[in-house]
């Protein structure tokens, strides 16, 4: 058994963090945006395999990320696209485009 190091145990921790992942996710809707985009798309943080299932009953850090962002002003949705497999990620809108 090999022995964690701390860039493992650091990286564990910020996956759980609701503030480390709103600060990567709005850094991906810059990103965006620069682009002339007004949508941003994550399967990270749960959202690509934990949501699907009603809002209410996705994980706690699923929860937060939503409630921080739509505090923001964004329009956050999980989608999903049903075929042999389902697929899901996270939507974030900002715009009427």
């Amino acid at each position: 058994m090999s022995k964690m190091t701390a860039e493992q145990a650091r990286s564990i921790a910020q996956s759980k963090d609701p503030a480390f992942a709103v600060e990567t996710i709005l850094a991906g809707v810059a990103k965006a945006a620069e682009q002339g985009k007004y949508e941003y798309t994550t399967r990270d943080y749960g959202f690509g395999t934990s949501t699907y299932c009603n809002e209410r009953d996705y994980p706690p850090l699923c929860l937060a990320i939503l409630k921080e962002l739509r505090g923001l002003g964004y329009t956050c949705a999980v989608r999903a696209e049903e075929r042999q497999f389902v697929d899901l990620w996270l939507s974030v809108s900002w715009g009427d485009k």
